[in-house]
């Protein structure tokens, strides 16, 4: 997901080497979903959506296929129940092999039972609603004033519009089966099946899919789009949606995809879905890796500046955030950390080191600005609201964590290492300390303490120098100053610069709040840099 231009005590901050105590920590949802991830789990959505341009009332029907883990009682789904205002979904009935079940539908949960005599592993359950979604499916009008439906799901909304286990480390198949005015185009996740006129001008759209996903990126849309079928990149089908009231510039936006989409197939490993489209849409982000349709917002795509950035960082979630989720939300800079990171590589190796380089300075400030409005660590566990984590520690930091991590270990381990993570996990869900393990094995080298500086602790570190020169040398003494952390370990690079314009760079390795050094020069340095090469996430004061 690309945005829209968009304290821990020092106590257990200097506890540097104790087991990570926020693995432990699990917030009531986490333990909520915890306790179901134990008990089942969904093997398909099938979901049936009928919209009109009447009234923005839905008529749904999901039929769910549940595999049951261990012996229940009843099951829990996510399903937004009606509100005072009206919106809300409203339960009709609940079948279950042609009978009608009790179900109880309340708080936003949908509970349906399992009995006795139905104690086999597979159930499928149909849920019959209607009614209005106040998020997730969203029906408005577009920047041309056209009528339009677009799933927005990001982070927990699809339970606006379907029942579901709302949350990332679930994952299933999903259908669609959407019956709209015969003048809608219509995209979902998977392949399109099947197109079905039907009496009254509408024209019903199967979309069929057997690759696994999580809700966030389960959706389908609605417009007059106007539909660009290009040719297949290795087999993979590629289409364009834009709408036709800017058609050339929309469709000349999508041009960089082949070479992307290869980009990362040679790099990680094969693409994971059945197709890539790109769509126009009104997501309320900059882009929304949707699987298999990426979702972008309807102005980028109008505009005359490329957006070849955009579509590599939303690429990137195909293979990290979609084909491998974060377990728990507090991880998603595995999602958009790893993203950035990588489109910050193929920036470095499409337009060269200065635009790398003013990009890599340019996350810096962005982390630094966000510090001092909060204080926090890259894997946080205490936003109750998710969309809280959409900020510079999950996108900047997270690709800072690994620029640093390239120096330690160098790029090629970072790159084998996160191929082999996502061979790892396809399909599946994995959290920070997996990555990290990945990382140790195939680098073999340590990296709990460059986690712990990085990841789990909060901020960054802040540095003063003072300088004297006496004879032929120089006295230097270095201060981490931060508050809320005694020291973060490091290598740090120095520039000294001297009247004769010669130049010569030393490394330091910090370890400790405050360093002195003594150095031997040819004369009094005129300048000193630190960090020449953009290698250090600091502040310097």
């Amino acid at each position: 997901m690309s945005l829209v231009q968009q304290k821990q005590s020092s106590f257990l901050n200097n506890l540097r080497f104790l087991p990570f105590l926020l693995f432990i920590t699990l917030t009531a949802g986490a333990q909520e979903y915890q306790q179901r991830r134990e008990s089942f789990d969904i093997k398909r959505y099938s979901i049936e959506i009928e919209v009109n341009d009447t009234t923005n009332a839905i008529k749904g029907a999901t039929e769910i296929e549940v595999m049951l883990k261990k012996p229940v009682n009843e099951i829990f789904l996510d399903f937004i129940s009606l509100k005072s205002n009206g919106n809300g979904m409203v339960v009709d009935s609940v079948v279950k092999n042609g009978s009608k079940l009790r179900f109880l539908h309340e708080n936003n949960i949908l509970k349906l039972p399992v009995y006795d005599h139905d104690s086999h592993n597979d159930h499928v359950f149909k849920v019959y609603y209607k009614g209005i979604a106040e998020d997730g499916l969203i029906i408005s009008d577009n920047m041309y004033g056209e009528r339009t439906f677009f799933a927005d799901n990001w982070p927990n909304r699809a339970r606006n519009w379907f029942p579901c286990l709302d949350h990332p480390s679930f994952r299933a198949k999903a259908n669609f089966t959407i019956t709209a005015p015969s003048h809608y185009q219509v995209i979902a996740t998977g392949n399109l099946r099947r197109k079905v006129n039907l009496p009254g001008k509408k024209t019903t759209h199967y979309w069929f899919s057997d690759v696994p996903i999580p809700t966030k990126v389960m959706v389908f849309a609605a417009a007059g789009f106007a539909v660009e079928y290009m040719q297949d990149i290795d087999s993979i089908p590629w289409s364009n949606w834009v709408y036709p009231g800017n058609i050339e510039e929309g469709l000349s936006s999508f041009s960089a995809t082949p070479s992307i989409l290869r980009y990362f197939s040679d790099k990680i490993a094969p693409y994971p879905f059945e197709k890539i489209a790109n769509v126009q849409s009104t997501t309320r982000y900059g882009g929304m890796e949707n699987a298999g349709n990426i979702f972008y917002n309807e102005r980028s795509v109008a505009g005359e500046e490329s957006i070849e950035n955009l579509i590599v960082h939303e690429m990137a979630h195909q293979w990290f955030g979609n084909s491998v989720s974060e377990r728990e939300w507090a991880h998603l800079w595995l999602s958009e950390g790893v993203a950035t990171w990588l489109t910050d590589r193929y920036i470095l190796r499409k337009q060269g080191g200065k635009e790398f380089n003013d990009r890599m300075l340019s996350h810096r400030e962005r982390i630094i600005g966000y510090s001092k409005t909060r204080l926090a660590p890259v894997v946080d566990h205490h936003p109750e609201d998710y969309t809280d984590l959409l900020n510079p520690n999950s996108y900047q930091k997270g690709s800072w964590v690994l620029h640093m991590l390239t120096r330690k270990i160098g790029e090629e381990q970072v790159v084998r290492g996160l191929a082999e993570y996502y061979d790892r996990y396809r399909l599946g869900s994995a959290a920070t300390e997996d990555l990290i393990e990945v990382f140790e094995e195939v680098s073999g080298t340590d990296l709990g303490l460059f986690s712990d500086d990085w990841l789990y602790s909060a901020g960054h570190p802040v540095l003063t120098m003072n300088t004297s020169f006496s004879g032929k040398y120089l006295n230097m003494e270095l201060i981490q100053n931060q508050q809320h952390k005694m020291a973060f370990t490091f290598p740090l690079d120095i520039r000294f610069i001297f009247s004769d314009g010669r130049e010569i760079d030393h490394t330091f390795n910090i370890v400790f709040r405050r360093h002195e050094f003594v150095i031997e020069v040819p004369s009094e340095p005129v300048e000193i840099i630190l960090d020449p090469n953009t290698w250090l996430l600091f502040e310097f004061q």
